[in-house]
């Protein structure tokens, strides 16, 4: 191994990160400015009011979060999990296609959590995944992994997609998984729930006569360099449309910025309906 030229690589990768970081911090701090500068509290609340854009509760208003790292996993033929009744190919490395040789049942009368069960007893490090959709029509189940305990929304690096017949057995999968999660700086007071909508609402992004279903907390992917991934904590906001329909937005809950994650997984997550 060429120690000094993987030192270079390093300490270039981590001056990247500072400089991202840097320019975060500034951006943050200018669009919470523009945020405060908007009203206070009371005031969308009575324009959430008057549009009758309706909410039940809203989370907890002292979320504080950090930034994370993460490394893609490269999958070595030495390292692919083994697991009874799996046969595994590695795709381009980073992406683990696994078919069982004899189709494994899913648990009776469990409702979604079937397919939680099915993670955690046969896929490597299952319980580092969360269930994000179910499509029944299509017999296909996605899992999203998680960091810092909570959801990473739509990275094609971090996911896990079950296929399953018409007898409920699960016939394949695909696993990718990111690595080497780390803390990046310390933690940061977040925009509060109602400041979110205020944004959303300043962007004209929440209709007349819809109701604001959940609100959670978790990641999105910020930046990305051939190995190694920057994720921002993340406000999703689910709506009820006047039609019955719903619409997810993602949030920066640091800045502030609307985030546009829907089209990052498309070939993962394609007509699929998002859990209620």
């Amino acid at each position: 191994m060429d120690w000094n030229r993987t030192k270079t690589i390093f300490i270039w990768v981590f001056l990247i990160l500072n400089i991202f970081l840097y320019t975060q911090y500034l951006e943050s701090y200018n669009e919470v400015q523009k945020i405060e500068v908007l009203g206070g509290t009371t005031k969308i609340e009575s324009q959430l009011k008057e549009d009758n854009i309706t909410y039940i509760a809203l989370p907890s208003n002292n979320e504080s979060a950090a930034y994370y790292s993460g490394q893609i996993k490269n999958f070595a033929p030495s390292e692919v999990p083994f697991f009874a009744n799996q046969k595994t190919e590695i795709e381009k490395d980073n992406k683990l296609l696994v078919t069982m040789e004899k189709p494994v049942k899913l648990q009776e009368n469990a409702g979604r959590d079937k397919f939680t069960e099915f993670l955690h007893s046969h896929v490597h490090q299952g319980d580092s995944y969360k269930l994000w959709s179910v499509d029944e029509e299509n017999k296909v189940a996605i899992f999203f992994q998680k960091v810092n305990n909570v959801t990473l929304y739509y990275n094609v690096r971090g996911y896990v997609k079950i296929y399953w017949n018409d007898d409920e057995r699960v016939v394949a999968y695909e696993q990718t998984m990111l690595e080497k999660h780390e803390k990046l700086e310390k933690q940061k007071n977040l925009l509060t729930p109602i400041q979110v909508l205020q944004v959303l609402y300043g962007k004209n992004l929440l209709k007349p006569d819809s109701q604001i279903l959940k609100m959670n907390l978790g990641y999105s992917t910020s930046v990305q360099l051939a190995q190694t991934q920057v994720f921002a904590p993340t406000w999703e906001v689910r709506v009820r449309l006047s039609d019955k329909s719903e619409e997810v937005h993602f949030v920066n809950a640091v800045d502030g910025k609307i985030v546009d994650i829907q089209n990052d997984l498309s070939e993962v997550v394609e007509g699929q309906e998002d859990l209620e």
